[in-house]
């Protein structure tokens, strides 16, 4: 009885409610506004009556697979008194959906009722956004989910009160149980098998969690939006933000959805709906060459650099004499009071001290131990005793991620066998191997999956090799200093020639090695011991042995060069072991194309010059 009362009062309260409701529906369906891209991309539905790529529930006010019906009930529900909390009426949950119809229907914004969302006012900083940047975290080989980088938004305060680290950034990713098995992460994550959500948070966490304890790059891309678009972005960020996706490791994933979230301003595709898989790098590659409003949409570019990168940088442009104190202090427990610190210029002690701030930060993430606290105290104290200094200005010269080679490969090349000349056509869907130009300086390291290769040879076309998985980390020591670098390591996962000899010699194979690699001058050398798994299909039995020796260098700016020669011994099999040696060159610095040459020796000898296509 007292719902029916209320209900009566309310309608004679607000007689005409129904009429409007009405009136403004039909102005929508004259206008088609239910098709409208603009509205469908606000949906993430491809077509009217598709299903929206949301899952969460409470994203939809009648239904997730007709566009129609939801533009209805959201014209219905914005026209709601308010009751109870503001931030739950639908002006404040669907602030874009609000706009966008008040800008289509002129009547509807008449008919609004004023209201305030302190929520979204509080998490926009009072809608006193100046800006917004792409974030790309680079690539990161500890976390399979991380190889190859990752994309955050920040929206830039226009306010004076709040710094660079207290912008707030939004972030897309899976919801995946803490310490959850890798190879597990990577079958769920390739079968949909996780939810993902927008989530927010300030620069800091980010900088925290990506350049101090995963040692990632971040680079951000600010962009030339305009304060329309930017607002545009604010809103429908607010909109996704704890709404539930289906996650795919391979399409649908961060970089898919921050760039379908910027298509909707920038109104020029950034991502590839062709492609089965979608990379960060590639929506960077994308927003360096698109031109918005007749200018670079991409207008200033800052790195922020890692603590393993500043600690590299820090050593290495630092003098001879000061390298040496900073390893004589780390070999001798930092002994502050001895001579070879003392004796320094009160300039020269606060950079080593900067120096061994950033190395006992670096050890630390590997290993927070009580022992490090109480050096880092100990440097504290010794810095306290120091005037103030402005921190040592650094000079990276890493390329900007949009300027490295694009990350999907076509190849043709023209092999000399001993047999005769065969011709082979090569695929490889990402990323880089270590030849690729215009990586980072002193970085050598491989990442490649889904490398396929055919060949025709004598009118018969056939499967040459396939790779499934190829990482290869040389995990060099920049410094000397201990815990800086490692053991270098590799893992190869594919269907592979045993050797040279036949055309039909490929076998299942997986391996596994560790080693040792060291700087030089202009590029790398390594010895490495590999154990090989594969097939007994040419009496090689199922275990076997590859010792390598090898080196990456730069003859020239446009050359580099890996040349190697390693022993295979079976270990389990009477097949015969056998020397083996390998030589690659790549000439050519384009993001888009180079040559290579090379000859291999493996039982048989085959030498290629090949065509390659980065796209």
């Amino acid at each position: 009885m007292k719902f029916l009362l209320f209900a009566v009062c309310y309608l004679l309260a607000f007689p005409a409610w129904p009429n409007v409701v009405e009136r403004l529906q039909q102005q929508a369906a004259l206008q088609d506004l239910a098709t409208a891209p603009y509205w469908l991309a606000l949906l993430h539905q491809e077509g009217v009556n598709t299903r929206s790529a949301i899952v969460d529930p409470d994203f939809f006010l009648a239904s997730a697979a007709d566009a129609g019906a939801e533009l209805n009930a959201t014209l219905a529900a914005l026209l709601l008194p308010v009751s109870g909390d503001v931030n739950a009426h639908a002006q404040c949950r669907f602030i874009a959906r609000s706009h966008w119809l008040q800008q289509q229907l002129p009547e509807l914004k008449h008919q609004l009722a004023t209201v305030s969302c302190p929520l979204f006012d509080d998490w926009s900083d009072q809608q006193q956004i100046g800006s917004v940047s792409a974030i790309f975290a680079s690539g990161y080989l500890g976390n399979p989910a991380s190889f190859y980088g990752h994309i955050l938004l920040k929206f830039n305060s226009a306010s004076d009160k709040r710094a660079l680290l207290q912008q707030q950034n939004i972030n897309f990713g899976a919801e995946v149980p803490t310490a959850e098995n890798p190879l597990l992460y990577i079958a769920k994550g390739l079968a949909g098998g996780y939810n993902a959500v927008f989530s927010y948070g300030d620069f800091y966490r980010n900088i925290h969690t990506y350049g101090e304890t995963e040692l990632r790059d971040l680079w951000e891309y600010q962009l030339a939006l305009t304060d329309a678009e930017v607002k545009q972005l604010l809103y429908h960020a607010w909109e996704l933000i704890g709404r539930d996706y289906v996650y795919y490791f391979l399409r649908e994933n961060c970089a898919f959805r921050m760039a379908e979230l910027l298509e909707l301003v920038v109104g020029q595709e950034l991502i590839s709906r062709r492609k089965p898989y979608a990379m960060p790098i590639s929506v960077f590659h994308r927003l360096a060459e698109v031109e918005h409003h007749d200018q670079p949409l991409v207008t200033k570019i800052t790195q922020h650099p890692s603590r393993q990168k500043r600690l590299h940088a820090g050593y290495q442009q630092s003098s001879p004499d000061l390298q040496n104190a900073v390893a004589w202090l780390v070999a001798n427990n930092y002994q502050l009071a001895g001579a070879v610190f003392q004796q320094l210029t009160v300039a020269e002690r606060i950079q080593v001290l900067e120096i061994l701030f950033d190395y006992i930060e670096f050890l630390k993430v590997e290993a927070d131990t009580p022992e490090l606290t109480k050096i880092k105290n100990q440097l504290l104290q010794a810095r306290l005793q120091l005037p103030a200094a402005k921190p040592t200005s650094l000079t990276l010269n890493d390329n900007a991620p949009h300027r490295n080679t694009y990350p999907s490969l076509i190849q043709v090349a023209i092999t000399d066998t001993e047999n005769s000349v065969a011709y082979d056509l090569r695929f490889r869907a990402t990323y880089y191997d270590l030849l690729t130009a215009n990586r980072d300086p002193g970085v050598f390291s491989a990442l490649a999956m889904f490398d396929v290769q055919v060949r025709l040879q004598q009118g018969r076309l056939a499967l040459q090799r396939f790779e499934l998985l190829n990482i290869e980390n040389m995990n060099l020591s920049h410094t000397g200093l201990v815990g800086d670098g490692g053991l270098a390591w590799k893992i190869n996962l594919g269907y592979l020639p045993e050797d040279l000899v036949c055309a039909d010699c490929q076998q299942l194979q997986l391996t596994a090695g560790a080693g040792k690699a060291v700087p030089l001058s202009s590029g790398i050398l390594y010895l490495m011991q590999d154990a090989r798994l594969h097939q007994d299909k040419f009496q090689t039995g199922w275990l076997s042995a590859d010792s390598r020796l090898g080196t990456v260098f730069d003859v020239q700016p446009y050359w580099r060069l890996q040349a190697e020669i390693g022993y295979r011994s079976y270990l389990n099999a009477e097949r015969d072991n056998f020397f083996w040696y390998r030589l690659q060159q790549r000439f050519g610095t384009s993001q888009r194309w180079d040559l290579r040459l090379g000859i291999v020796r493996q039982r048989a000898t085959e030498v290629s010059l090949a065509f390659s296509y980065y796209f």
